[in-house]
């Protein structure tokens, strides 16, 4: 699957499309997905589905029958899922589990100048971190991998609930468009992340969740600046494994 990423434009096409109308009039993508939340639907009974204000993981719900489920929308190939700075993010790692070392290479990687708080003056390239880093980012994928519990709360931070805890969660996540796409829910992503590892993967990261920052280079505009203290974190091919993840596990 390939989309564009047209962010709020998608999610305003899905309350369109949904909003005020009734099952029949919706079309078979949409009917199909909501099945797969719902159940069996009625034909004559009608849908609520509002976009969701605030910086917060779901977009929007869906309200059939008095129930109502909160979505995720995703498109793009390397989707970002997640973006935090790191004064937050890194004591989050700690908390879950993730030792001392491996935080700060957590935040080193990210800087990518040798400093854990970027400070440091040599500024490199992903390849020569790549090569610089070699050993840590073996010690780092191997602490990661052995620790599935924190694979899972990470995960859940940084796809479905978000770095507060008073946030709504999402309960599914969507790649796709109103015409095309692919539904998973909490349930089956966690699944799937019990059942797989991700050895394969030569870039540091936490289960199928890669990071960078947001903005590495040093600058004189302080917005940018700023930027490279947020660390970026996304999921490659997502469309694809939720394309698995959906065939193979319930829930």
């Amino acid at each position: 699957m390939s989309f564009k990423n047209s962010g709020f434009k998608k999610e305003d096409d899905f309350v369109e499309a949904l909003n005020g109308k009734r099952v029949s009039e919706i079309n078979q993508n949409l009917k199909f997905t909501l099945t797969k939340i719902f159940g069996n639907l009625d034909e004559n009974e009608i849908i609520k589905c509002e976009l969701i204000k605030g910086f917060i993981k779901p977009d929007f719900f869906i309200t059939y029958k008095n129930v109502t489920k909160t979505i995720s929308l995703k498109t793009g190939r390397s989707v970002v899922v997640h973006e935090e700075y790191l004064a937050t993010l890194l004591p989050f790692l700690k908390s879950i589990g993730l030792s001392e070392k491996s935080t700060d290479f957590f935040a080193k990687y990210c800087y990518g100048d040798d400093s854990i708080n970027g400070t440091g003056v040599v500024e490199y390239s992903f390849l020569e971190m790549k090569m610089r880093y070699d050993k840590d980012i073996k010690a780092f994928n191997k602490e990661v991998m052995e620790n599935k519990d924190l694979i899972k709360k990470a995960v859940k931070r940084f796809m479905f609930k978000g770095s507060k805890e008073e946030n709504t969660e999402a309960d599914y996540i969507y790649f796709g468009t109103i015409n095309y796409g692919v539904l998973c829910s909490q349930q089956q992503i966690f699944k799937h992340l019990d059942r797989r590892d991700w050895a394969f993967m030569e870039n540091p990261h936490i289960g199928p969740l890669q990071f960078k920052s947001h903005y590495r280079e040093h600058s004189n505009d302080p917005y940018k600046e700023k930027r490279r203290h947020q660390c970026d974190i996304w999921w490659a091919n997502l469309g694809a494994d939720m394309d698995y993840i959906s065939e193979r596990y319930d829930g």
